[in-house]
């Protein structure tokens, strides 16, 4: 017997989603599960031992999958491409979105979720209003549609043991030791929604504002591929002594960097779901998405900037965001 779930990314999205798996083992306790994802997100699953076969998207999955009938397929994904291919897998049933009539549309059951997003059936104005509505976390939601029992179960990110040692190498070339307390900053989010990210200046304020008040910690500087020119500005700006992650590591370095901290700040991005997964305590900042989304699991502080353009989705916000650093520190200190 098989589920078979589709997940292909953003990849904080596939992190968020493997806490599914808990639940899903729990209720179907002799059912083998098989993933479906992009290669992007692969190194996130890989190590994962509740998973029991994982299928790239990019290979030849429609004439692995024919071989199989799956018990459940659930289908995340709100992609012709993807609804298209559990369109064509032989199962029992599907919770999620699938292709009728060659148009994308989503089971009864998992209208909690599609409804606000952009297939929903009642169009993008009312999908827009549900989702500044909801007070449901992204995982509650799923175990909801799922008829799962929620007990608050963690996404699940394994690090092997070459990013354990890439974090031991890491922490002994700057000095980081095990008893110490170590703040992780990553303030960009990428470059699809610009009011995510703090800007340049606030950051490197942020920086000297958290050693100024909190002694003996260090910091560590994150950011992705895009980010390197955004994050030699912060450390010329900052009077700060920071620890440069660098922005070239692979996804799994990156993660493993993460978990040399004791508190990660960030905002809704890649860097926030790693932290989240790995346990750590986190101060994450929102504007542009939802914070009601965001499970943290009791173990961390949202921060929501001020404005008319809060949970928008847009590109580029008509009312900027208002930040208090202050408030983001206090954050902090509350954690330690």
């Amino acid at each position: 017997m098989e589920i078979l779930i589709v997940k292909l990314g953003a990849i904080g999205d596939v992190i968020r989603t493997t806490s599914i798996l808990s639940g899903l083992k729990s209720k179907y306790k002799d059912y083998s599960i098989n993933w479906i994802t992009q290669k992007e997100s692969f190194d996130i699953l890989r190590n994962n031992n509740l998973i029991d076969k994982i299928y790239l998207m990019e290979g030849d999955i429609e004439n692995k999958a024919k071989n199989k009938e799956y018990d459940l397929i659930i289908n995340l994904e709100d992609s012709y491409e993807a609804c298209e291919l559990v369109s064509k897998i032989n199962k029992k049933k599907i919770i999620g979105s699938y292709l009728d009539n060659g148009k994308i549309t989503y089971t009864e059951d998992s209208s909690l979720w599609f409804d606000m997003g952009l297939v929903s059936k009642f169009g993008k104005e009312k999908a827009d209003s549900l989702k500044v509505e909801n007070k449901r976390t992204y995982q509650e939601i799923i175990y909801k549609i799922l008829n799962l029992d929620y007990k608050n179960q963690l996404p699940v990110l394994n690090l092997s043991k070459e990013e354990l040692e890439f974090r031991r190498k890491f922490a002994e070339k700057n000095n980081i030791e095990n008893n110490g307390l170590v703040i992780g900053i990553n303030t960009g989010a990428g470059g699809r929604w610009q009011d995510k990210k703090l800007s340049i200046e606030k950051t490197a304020e942020l920086i000297d504002k958290i050693t100024k008040e909190i002694k003996n910690c260090k910091i560590i500087l994150f950011g992705g591929a895009e980010e390197k020119e955004r994050n030699n500005k912060i450390k010329e700006l900052s009077k700060t002594t920071i620890i440069d992650a660098r922005c070239d590591n692979s996804l799994m370095e990156f993660a493993s960097l993460i978990d040399l901290c004791n508190i990660l700040v960030s905002s809704d991005s890649l860097a926030m779901h790693i932290g989240i997964a790995l346990k750590k305590k986190v101060v994450c900042f929102f504007y542009v998405t939802s914070a009601a989304e965001i499970e943290l699991y009791n173990n961390g502080s949202k921060i929501i900037g001020k404005g008319k353009s809060y949970c928008s989705y847009e590109a580029k916000c008509k009312y900027p965001p208002k930040w208090d650093i202050n408030e983001i520190v206090n954050a902090i200190k509350s954690l330690i």
